[in-house]
């Protein structure tokens, strides 16, 4: 142990394949339901333009767990062997435990589903490893399939409840808060398998949406600004549906987002009766987003808006404050947000900033914003978004005007120029560089 933790205690919450939420609150028609994020925001710092590193799970974790850029570490792409490239000793929950932190695993936050190998789970946690049912191990027998993209299967009997990943995982972490006595502050994950496909669900999330009230958005009827090189490495897999199946399928969708919302209510329903109300930082964060049927695509993978931006809060219990920061933010933000939460020193060779100063209403210097898959490379600043694919051919959109990415703007806008430039000097900031590409752009 290197010094006495005397830091606030933290709880970090993540979602899987979870879009911005509140962007997508009417868009479709329908009302996103989400009570408990609601009133959650209401007290916390909600950062809306935040972006992931990766649009893929286990790079995207393995960055904000780290502190590290894809680039930084290596892990680009995934079917890597993370532990190789990123020791547990270099993540930051290490840190914590080495400083004093009783930390404690719970559910999908680094990889994978099932508890981490015994020699890199006791580097990183002081508690023993947890194992939670998968939703998709939900049997055909006790379900319902409802429609739309991969069959939108729900159960009925409210006695299967119990068998959700994030049931399960939600009441470890209330057993957790109600059960933990010790001198040392905590660190609690709490990893949630939802809204990630197949997207079962109990009967009444289902429920909770016509179908007939979802109406595909007046911006994608013109179509989308072509894209050869990415149509190509991350091609097409919702061609040709009728509108009745996209209907079900967003609203399969959503109903995953309110199953996962209902256990984070619960989640914090008993941190807020716990002993640990006052002296808890909450983070709550997603691994990236999906596309939900534009360009003809219902997954992740890309490097457009609807998959790099991701849903971000921060709650701090000595600023029960809601507010909305707009400015770009990273992923990487997370790891250094802990450590000054913590009192820790800031981690080392990390891009990311602590976002504590936002939290407590300050304003920071505009930043870029980078999200890559393997050396294609997508940037945020300001209101524009370019994207270099490693053919040397670029994307740059602006994101105020065009949210959805329609037409893009091309070589000829007068801003085109310093965007490329800013793009070039967040790479090299991100440690990732342009000369490995194919071709110059």
């Amino acid at each position: 142990m290197d010094q006495t933790a005397t830091g606030r205690n933290i709880m970090l919450i993540t979602f899987d394949d979870a879009v911005a939420f509140w962007k997508y609150r009417n868009i479709f028609g329908a009302s996103l339901q989400t009570p408990n994020l609601d009133r959650i925001c209401a007290q916390s710092t909600a950062f809306h333009a935040a972006y992931c590193q990766s649009p893929i799970c286990s790079p995207s974790r393995a960055s904000f767990i780290s502190g590290q850029t894809p680039h930084q570490s290596g892990m680009t792409l995934p079917k890597v062997d993370m532990f190789k490239l990123i020791p547990p000793e270099r993540m930051w929950p290490h840190q914590l435990k080495k400083n004093g932190y009783y930390t404690s695993s719970g559910g999908k936050i680094i990889l994978g589903y099932v508890p981490l190998e015994d020699r890199i789970h006791d580097v990183l946690y002081c508690d023993a490893p947890k194992t939670f049912r998968k939703d998709w191990k939900v049997p055909d027998d006790i379900s319902t399939a409802l429609g739309g993209f991969r069959g939108g299967r729900a159960t009925d009997d409210p006695k299967h409840d119990k068998r959700y990943y994030d049931f399960q995982s939600s009441r470890s972490a209330i057993k957790f808060l109600n059960a933990y006595d010790g001198d040392a502050p905590f660190y609690r994950e709490v990893g949630f398998y939802g809204p990630h496909g197949p997207w079962i669900t109990p009967r009444r999330f289902k429920d909770m949406y016509n179908e007939d009230d979802f109406e595909v958005p007046q911006a994608w009827k013109d179509g989308f600004a072509k894209s050869p090189f990415f149509d190509a490495v991350s091609e097409e897999n919702f061609e040709d549906k009728p509108l009745a199946y996209w209907r079900k399928s967003v609203r399969n969708y959503f109903s995953a987002i309110s199953h996962v919302d209902y256990h984070l209510g619960r989640v914090w329903d008993a941190l807020k009766a716990s002993r640990h109300a006052d002296n808890t930082v909450v983070v709550i964060a997603s691994d990236h987003g999906l596309h939900l049927g534009e360009r003809n695509r219902f997954r992740k993978h890309t490097l457009w808006e609807q998959v790099a931006n991701v849903p971000m809060i921060v709650h701090d219990p000595a600023q029960p404050v809601g507010h909305v920061v707009s400015d770009p933010v990273a992923l990487l933000d997370i790891g250094p947000t802990v450590m000054d939460y913590a009192g820790l020193p800031p981690l080392p060779d990390c891009v990311g900033r602590s976002l504590r100063p936002q939290c407590e209403g300050d304003r920071v210097p505009d930043r870029a914003i980078l999200t890559v898959r393997g050396d294609n490379a997508a940037m945020r600043m300001g209101r524009y978004r370019f994207i270099r694919y490693e053919d040397g051919s670029t994307e740059f959109y602006d994101i105020g005007r065009d949210w959805w990415q329609t037409s893009e703007l091309g070589t000829s806008h007068p801003d085109y120029a310093d965007a490329k430039a800013a793009h070039a000097a967040c790479c090299a900031e991100y440690g990732f560089d342009l000369g490995r590409s194919r071709a110059a752009a």
